[in-house]
């Protein structure tokens, strides 16, 4: 049986090598609990798809020479298996693979914390032009309801934690004051200040 050989640049390797770089920059940068997160998943999809490195048969097997001579040996080359695969591809495809595997376990967690991520707020004739997600730091969940002032410009210029809240937990009711000083509504030139509410579900670690 005739072998194959695949032609592999230099330069084919070193730009599969700087991909693979990036990819996993840009996964352990990432922090899955924001919509953000959700849109980064977007651009690790299109990488995934567009780099497809080959996979080694079933039956492939590196056996190294048992003997060596230097009057026999051909020039120096990539060592290659009976299959024809290269061992830089072989590297190349098990670095890929350890890459990709590490980012699906990963976001499986990250999923399940952001499809629980809820709000919702009460502020009359106004709508929300930004609201943070809630980002689930604490151990424990619980709803937090915080109060806040609303200036004609719709920014939030008060907040304190309501007294129906259902936990006492400070973790939970700092966080949330937090995101509710951050939250932007529409501006309403009639409405010099306005009381409102944010209610936050947090859903703890545990």
């Amino acid at each position: 049986m005739a072998e194959s050989y695949y032609d592999i640049s230099p330069e084919e390797f070193l730009e599969e090598e700087e991909a693979l770089e990036d990819l996993t920059k840009a996964l352990d940068n990432n922090t899955s609990e924001t919509n953000k997160a959700f849109n980064e998943t977007q651009e690790y999809k299109r990488f995934a798809e567009a780099y497809q490195p080959i996979a080694p048969p079933k039956d492939y097997e590196y056996k190294p020479s048992e003997s060596t001579s230097p009057t026999t040996n051909p020039p120096e080359t990539k060592r290659q298996g009976a299959s024809g695969i290269d061992d830089d591809v072989l590297s190349s495809y098990n670095n890929v693979s350890d890459v990709l595997k590490k980012h699906r376990s990963g976001s499986m967690g990250e999923q399940s914390v952001n499809k629980n991520s809820s709000m919702h707020y009460s502020l009359k004739d106004r709508t929300h032009v930004f609201l943070p997600t809630p980002v689930y730091l604490c151990e424990d969940g619980g709803k937090i309801i915080i109060n806040i002032t609303v200036n004609a410009k719709g920014l939030v210029t008060k907040a304190y934690v309501n007294g129906a809240t259902s936990t006492n937990n400070d973790c939970l009711e700092q966080h949330a004051l937090e995101y509710a000083k951050d939250a932007r509504f529409s501006p309403d030139a009639s409405k010099n200040t306005q009381l409102g509410a944010i209610t936050f579900y947090f859903k703890g670690k545990r």
